[in-house]
């Protein structure tokens, strides 16, 4: 009977067991990750066409007198060769006037600064003297002001001594006062008592008076040194500024002497010449035509969209036959072409007509749309319902299902641009047991989160009946 009881007992235990195992939450494993910022970048492909050699016209910015030539048709120069030069000579004077104006304007932003340092320390000497006497006949007046208040204390008391012992003395047959004091004793300690007190309250208002001088000239003082530094503040702005401008002054006048020495842009060979010595330049005129062996150009056409993301000197890459080239945005169409809808653009590629020949196609790829230190998250941890975009974020291990507005995407990540905040987890791996509320095991970002049973595979078969699809 003993062992029948305690093997009943031993199987009790076991069922309990059993039980509360059963009733306990199992934990959905996923891959979780931080919210953090960083870059994406999209790259569009085109299809470009290559078009002969670049020929270039050199237009001179300045207008004047040729003094110089150095190449003729034929010569071959290399990019930042001197082409020619103009008389510069009112260049140069219109650039030494404008250096003396900068010479002038910085004399005269030390002058005036000087006068103001000089006034803000005689100020402040002025102000420190004033504030000292104010301070002295303060303290003077607290002096007078206690010897009166005990001057008058002394008499006060003395007065009440005399009266209380010519009170108390009592008088003689005669009605005499037997402390031998005399009523005109009396009047006079009370006079002078009185004289005391009169002397107390005029100290006591001199006291406050002084008092209030001594508040009021610090005011001022304080007041007067902040609208001097102020004053010592805006002058030094506006001189600043002065400098600024007559530099601006220097700076164009610098460029104009510097467009009287015309330059190639671009390597290449002088293919014309319409300038002499002795004759004129005219401002926007071509002067010479370079043909460049060097650069070939490329053309290819975008939507309206991607142009707007486009600049003039940006990089682009081509491809052909396995060799890739770079080259760099030189222009961009303003209207758009009426037969396909597109804007063109041209870049500049340095590359011969052996390596690119003319005519041949070349794979376009260009970088349109960028965001940069935005916050960024996994692709695949985005999911889609009818109610938009949402990821899963891990609160207290548990999933919290969180709607959120993306913006742009690569393979790999996409922009957040509402609905998370930097440093919040969200689960990256999916599982068909991930809805709003579960327990979350993280493994992290390097794990992978593993089926928990055998159970959680065939629900994974059987998962196409959820609530939530995933973008492709």
């Amino acid at each position: 009977m003993l062992i029948a009881a305690m093997v009943l007992g031993g199987c009790g235990a076991a069922a309990e067991e059993a039980a509360a195992i059963t009733e306990e939450e199992t934990a959905v494993t996923v891959s979780t990750q931080s919210v953090g910022t960083g870059t994406i970048t999209l790259t569009n492909s085109f299809v470009g066409m290559i078009s002969p050699e670049e020929t270039v016209m050199v237009i001179p910015l300045a207008a004047g007198t040729v003094t110089e030539t150095f190449f003729e048709v034929g010569d071959t120069v290399e990019a930042g060769d001197v082409l020619f030069k103009i008389d510069d000579e009112a260049a140069r004077l219109s650039l030494q006037q404008a250096q003396l104006q900068v010479k002038s304007a910085q004399q005269t932003a030390d002058t005036q600064m000087d006068t103001l340092l000089n006034q803000q320390d005689s100020t402040d000497l002025q102000l420190e003297s004033s504030q000292l006497q104010s301070k002295s006949g303060f303290e003077q007046a607290q002096i007078a002001y206690v010897m009166a208040k005990d001057a008058y204390e002394s008499a006060d008391d003395a007065y009440d001594e005399l009266r209380s012992a010519y009170d108390n003395a009592g008088r003689d047959v005669s009605g005499n006062n037997r402390s031998g004091i005399s009523e005109s004793a009396l009047s006079q300690a009370r006079a002078a008592r009185d004289q005391a007190y009169q002397a107390y309250l005029t100290a006591r208002s001199a006291y406050h008076t002084a008092q209030d001088g001594q508040d009021l000239t610090d005011e001022t003082a304080e007041m007067t040194r902040e609208q001097l530094d102020q004053t010592i503040a805006n002058t030094e702005e506006t001189l600043k500024t002065g400098i600024s401008q007559a530099a601006l002054g220097v700076e164009s006048a610098q460029m104009m002497l510097d467009y009287c020495t015309v330059k190639a842009p671009v390597s290449g060979v002088i293919e014309s010449k319409n300038v002499d010595v002795n004759g004129m330049a005219a401002q926007g005129n071509p002067a010479y035509t370079i043909v460049n062996n060097n650069t070939m150009t490329v053309t290819f056409q975008v939507s309206e969209a991607v142009k707007n993301t486009l600049s003039i000197g940006q990089e682009v890459s081509l491809e052909r036959n396995g060799d890739t080239y770079t080259a760099q945005v030189t222009e961009i169409g303003a209207s758009v072409n009426p037969q396909s809808g597109l804007f063109q653009i041209k870049a500049c590629v340095a590359a011969n007509g052996t390596r690119l020949p003319s005519g041949v196609s070349v794979k376009v790829s260009a970088d349109t749309y960028r965001a940069e230190n935005t916050m960024i998250i996994p692709y695949d941890a985005v999911y889609y319902d009818s109610d938009g975009a949402y990821v899963y974020t891990s609160v207290d291990n548990r999933a919290v299902k969180t709607p959120i507005t993306t913006g742009i995407f690569d393979d790999d990540n996409i922009v957040v641009t509402d609905g998370l905040n930097l440093g919040d987890i969200v689960v990256t791996s999916w599982s068909p047991q991930l809805t709003g509320g579960v327990l979350l095991h993280a493994v992290g970002a390097e794990e992978e989160a593993k089926p928990e049973d055998t159970q959680d595979q065939a629900d994974e078969e059987a998962a196409g009946d959820t609530e939530s699809t995933k973008t492709e």
